[in-house]
């Protein structure tokens, strides 16, 4: 049985912080659950406290963008509350904001993707230059890597080509592979299959690439039913929980790993990548924008936490003989 890593400890600045933001109960129970999951947790707080709440989201995501753990969820607090500030009227401290996420070296592959999506129309210098960082990893390689890339590569390289194009730029040997593979070329499949080799590994590079079935938080399970982007609020977990046993049997040396997502994390990015947020597959490829230390190793021990949030140990919960 795979063994979940033992969470690093938390900043004490951090704890410090979040003790003072006078936070609802069950956000407290949740990140004392799953401490290697306090910036989602956090995010997805602020998230739901944006609409009714700004000036406690406010406070949350202050908190995030000086003591998260992670880079990435520092970037994405300060996206989100640029985002606050300019419904506040205050553009110039959103501006700010942003300026400092694209200060150079500082951005990092799932912001950059973000930021492409949202100046490509307005600002497609600022556009360009997001696109070559979620890209760089790939324009480093020859461009016949393309052919090999998962659909959110393949995504955020095409929208480096429209840019460029729209810039008048004359193609690069990454623009034409990536115009040949995007569904329009020969062979290259419709983005439905794009998406299914995704999810299924058809692609010869899938060992390379952490399985990941990702479902959403708990407290976001009747919107999610409610947006259409789950069937079922009821059975939601366990029916991840069954993909993931059936993953197993069908290739048993592949590790999986599970995620967590609020309905505003898939919509955001699936608006960004031009996917449908209600496929399944969207799902596994916002995944794929997540550092390492936001996966969990799946299944858990038998006594540890359940993956989904629930509070209970695995063995009574996903975990139980009578998910089946």
């Amino acid at each position: 049985m795979t063994e979940s890593a033992t969470p690093a400890p938390l900043p004490p600045e951090l704890v410090a912080a979040v003790l003072d933001l006078d936070l609802p109960q069950r956000h407290l129970d949740d990140m004392a659950a799953a401490p290697d999951a306090v910036g989602d947790i956090l995010l997805e707080a602020a998230g739901e406290m944006r609409e009714y709440e700004p000036a406690s989201a406010k406070a949350v995501l202050q908190v995030l963008r000086e003591h998260a753990p992670q880079e990435d969820h520092r970037q994405y607090s300060a996206h989100m509350l640029s985002h606050i500030l300019r419904t506040e009227g205050r553009a110039e401290e959103a501006d700010r904001l942003i300026d400092d996420l694209l200060r150079p070296g500082a951005l990092g592959r799932g912001m950059a993707a973000v930021l492409a999506q949202e100046y490509e129309e307005t600002a497609p210098e600022t556009a360009l230059y997001c696109y070559n960082v979620a890209c760089r990893s790939v324009l480093a390689q020859p461009a016949q890597i393309v052919g090999q890339l998962d659909p959110l590569g393949l995504v955020l390289l095409t929208g480096r080509a429209r840019v460029r194009e729209r810039l008048g730029l004359a193609p690069d040997a990454h623009d034409d592979q990536a115009r040949a593979a995007d569904g329009s070329g020969p062979g290259a499949g419709t983005e439905g299959e794009l998406l299914d080799r995704a999810l299924h590994g058809a692609s010869e590079r899938e060992g390379e690439v952490p399985v990941v079935y990702v479902a959403y938080t708990r407290e976001h399970l009747d919107e999610a039913h409610a947006h259409g982007l789950i069937p079922d609020s009821d059975t939601h977990h366990h029916d991840v929980e069954r993909a993931l046993r059936a993953a197993a049997r069908d290739a048993p040396a592949v590790p999986l790993h599970t995620a967590t997502a609020t309905p505003d994390q898939i919509t955001a990015f699936a608006v960004a990548a031009d996917l449908d947020p209600a496929e399944p597959a969207t799902r596994d490829l916002w995944a794929r924008t997540l550092e390492p230390c936001a996966l969990r190793a799946w299944p858990p021990e038998r006594n540890q936490v359940c993956w989904c949030g629930a509070g209970r140990k695995y063995k009574k919960c996903c975990g139980s003989p009578a998910v089946c």
